[in-house]
């Protein structure tokens, strides 16, 4: 492995776990604010994709809207990663 392989690999890692930071710091935030924050009602979604076999969890006041943004964005990013392994296989 050549300098300039090691160096983008430590740039990618780097970059990573600065995105990991950031998001977990994020959460954080929010968990503190609505925390901090009197007759605030949390709600999520959730879809954990087991093989082919989506599930799909809420809870909340607004768990409808929650999930339902949880599957647009799911399938979203099916469609990206079709559309990138489609790209990877021609080039």
């Amino acid at each position: 492995m050549g300098d300039e392989d090691q160096g983008a690999t430590s740039l990618q890692l780097k970059l990573f776990l600065l995105g990991f930071l950031l998001m977990f710091a994020g959460i954080i935030v929010l968990v503190i604010a609505a925390l901090l924050r009197d007759g605030t009602s949390i709600s999520g979604g959730l879809i954990i994709i087991v093989g082919f076999i989506p599930i799909v969890l809420g809870v909340g006041p607004h768990a409808f809207l929650a999930v339902l943004v949880a599957t647009i964005l799911t399938i979203i990013a099916f469609v990206v990663f079709l559309c990138l392994r489609k790209q990877a296989a021609k080039g």
